[in-house]
């Protein structure tokens, strides 16, 4: 479902974690109630985020396979 992930051309750190060396962010989510942040895959279950409209997307660098159809 393509609101659930958007492409960049890097993908950013996470905003929310004191990892050394910091981690490259999973998604952009929302959490603490309207706060969003870039965050690692460990933030982003950690502060119970869910993907979707409103509520965050995937980050990749290049768009998934477009879905077959038989």
């Amino acid at each position: 479902m393509p609101d659930t992930w958007t492409v960049l051309g890097e993908i950013p750190n996470c905003d929310t974690c004191n990892q050394v060396p910091p981690a490259k962010a999973y998604a952009d989510a929302r959490f603490r109630g309207t706060t969003w942040a870039y965050v690692c895959t460990t933030c982003f279950h950690d502060h119970g985020c869910t993907l979707g409209l409103g509520r965050g997307q995937e980050l990749l660098t290049t768009p998934p396979d477009a879905p077959t159809t038989a």
